[in-house]
C-alpha cells in the first residue's frame, strides 16, 4: 500500500507541474483519491460517489480561478506583445506596465467574480422562499 501511495504522489506532481488551471490540477487530486478509495476496495460505490463531491467542489473553487486566468491572461498577452514592438528605453516601464495591469486585473476578476457567485447563491436562495410564498399566496 505504501508504494501505491508514493506512486500517486509522484504522478501528483508530475500532473501539477504541467497543469496549470485550477480545475485540473483539482480534478487530477480527485481521480488520485478515487483510486486510492477503489484500490482499497471496502467501499463499494461509495468511491463513485466521494468523487463526484470532490469534482464539484472543484467546479465550485476554481471557477473564479480560471475564468480569471483565461480573461487576464489573454489581456496581458495582448499588451506585452504590443510592447515587444515598442522601441527604445521606454518599453522596459511597458512591460512592467504590463505586469501592474495583470494584478489589478487579476484582484479585480476575482472580486467580481466571487461576488456574482455570492449574488447567484443569494438569489436563487431567496427565490426559493418567494417562489414557494408567491405560489401560495396566489392559490
Amino acid at each position: 500500500m505504501n508504494t501505491f501511495a508514493a506512486v500517486a504522489v509522484v504522478a501528483l506532481l508530475a500532473y501539477t507541474a504541467n497543469a496549470t488551471p485550477c480545475t485540473d490540477i483539482c480534478n487530477a487530486q480527485c481521480t488520485i483519491q478515487k483510486q486510492t478509495c477503489a484500490f482499497a476496495e471496502i467501499f463499494g460505490n461509495l468511491c463513485d460517489t466521494i468523487n463526484g463531491v470532490c469534482t464539484q467542489a472543484c467546479a465550485a473553487a476554481c471557477g473564479c480561478a480560471d475564468s480569471c486566468a483565461m480573461q487576464c491572461g489573454g489581456e496581458y498577452a495582448t499588451c506585452k506583445s504590443a510592447d515587444t514592438s515598442a522601441a527604445g528605453p521606454l518599453g522596459g516601464l511597458n512591460v512592467l506596465s504590463c505586469g501592474l495591469n495583470l494584478s489589478v486585473c487579476s484582484a479585480t476578476c476575482q472580486l467580481q467574480c466571487n461576488f456574482n457567485l455570492l449574488a447567484g447563491l443569494a438569489n436563487s436562495l431567496s427565490g426559493a422562499g418567494a417562489g414557494a410564498g408567491g405560489a401560495g399566496g396566489a392559490a
